[in-house]
């Protein structure tokens, strides 16, 4: 027996090459050709051939990555237009959840333009949802909050602001409890999730509340007092609560600004300069 074939050699087990590796063959191979890009990197010209048809993909993946698994899916119509909703519903300030993700799927599913083999058969699971995400770089994301940044120009503005009051006042003659000054205050409401799928490396991520739920918060959450020490109640009128819960005693700030302190702030004189005030 022949000792040579009596242990025959290990095979040889499969690499995997990053793309910046690929690219670099694909582009010898196109200078000379396959053969000897091959013979030179020491790889299988059947790979040559195989890395030259992904040429385009290559490029567009980072240059470290090695294995290109978990990229395809045999309902691209479907993902691409699910894809354009999330970004539709991002834009608008949209909150979107993975189960709305889902949903949206089966029902895109039924849509005749998006028919595909099989495309009947989808159950759009928690696992295609995540590969769905990882397919388009999506990710869930907690709620951002930006402060509102003050104007450069705010004392030039405040001194516009309260200069056009004075002029509005000697020309319709105001009555100081018809001037009022509003304060913000936070209130708690039933507030959507905090959390939406946006795309990967999005540095602001905002979500819009319901129509209502502003009309309520600028209804309740504004506190206005009237100049001539009073406080309005008419922002507090609400047919859902009780009489004796909403009644407001008059005068609180009484201490705080009385009319005459007012009247010294907001009378007018000849000296004052006019001022168009054009908003802040």
């Amino acid at each position: 027996m022949d000792p040579s074939t009596s242990n025959p050699a290990p095979k040889q087990k499969r690499r995997s090459y990053e793309a910046a590796f690929k690219l670099k063959v694909v582009s010898r191979a196109e200078k000379s050709n396959n053969s000897i890009a091959s013979r030179e990197f020491g790889v299988d010209e059947k790979q040559v051939r195989e890395w030259r048809k992904m040429k385009a993909d290559l490029e567009k993946i980072p240059k470290a990555k090695k294995a290109r698994r978990g990229l395809t899916t045999p309902y691209g119509a479907l993902e691409t237009e699910l894809h354009k909703w999330v970004m539709e519903c991002h834009q608008n300030v949209y909150c979107v959840s993975r189960m709305g993700i889902r949903l949206r799927a089966l029902q895109m599913a039924k849509d005749d333009k998006l028919k595909a083999p099989g495309i009947e058969n989808v159950v759009a699971s928690v696992g295609w949802c995540t590969g769905f995400m990882n397919r388009y770089g999506l990710c869930l994301r907690q709620r951002t909050k930006i402060s509102q940044k003050l104007p450069k120009d705010l004392d030039e503005k405040v001194m516009s602001f309260h200069s056009f009051i004075i002029k509005q006042r000697k020309i319709h003659n105001y009555d100081l409890g018809d001037i009022g000054n509003m304060d913000e205050t936070p209130m708690t409401f039933d507030l959507p999730s905090n959390r939406t799928v946006a795309s990967l490396g999005d540095k602001t991520v905002l979500l819009r509340t319901t129509e209502d739920m502003v009309k309520l918060a600028f209804k309740k959450c504004g506190i206005s007092n009237a100049m001539d020490g009073s406080e309005d109640s008419a922002l507090y009128e609400d047919d859902s609560c009780d009489s004796d819960d909403c009644e407001l005693c008059d005068n609180v700030y009484d201490d705080n600004l009385t009319s005459a302190t007012a009247e010294a702030l907001f009378g007018h004189t000849d000296e004052e300069e006019e001022s168009s005030f054009e908003g802040f």
